[in-house]
């Protein structure tokens, strides 16, 4: 878990410990969200324009790849939303808080066919 800590920390300070939290308590894990939290994630993903890449709610690739189960692990995915890809995907640092950085993935791990 301290290579997890170490990367969020690098994210964002706050941001970061609130994410490593969720995180800590059961990584990979839908099951382990909050009740709602996937919900929730659902309309973050709507509204910061997510399915503009990637399709489906997630659920296929588009300009950017499908989400529904995905082998990369939470401290990836959390890297990637923050953070971005140069030409590939925005960094949405500034966009969300640490509550919905946690639904979204616990939305993206709730993704089903």
């Amino acid at each position: 878990m301290p290579g997890i800590m170490r990367l969020l920390l690098g994210v964002g300070g706050a941001l970061a410990l609130t994410v490593g939290a969720a995180l800590a308590a059961g990584e990979n894990s839908a099951a382990s969200a909050p009740p709602g939290a996937a919900e929730r994630g659902a309309q973050v993903f709507a509204s910061h324009g997510c399915g503009y890449c990637h399709e489906n709610g997630g659920r296929s690739a588009g300009k950017g790849p499908q989400l529904m189960g995905t082998a990369r692990d939470d401290s990836f995915i959390t890297f990637r939303i923050m953070n971005g890809k140069e030409g590939r995907m925005p960094s949405f640092s500034g966009s969300i808080d640490g509550d919905q950085l946690a639904d979204l993935i616990a939305y993206i791990r709730s993704l089903k066919d």
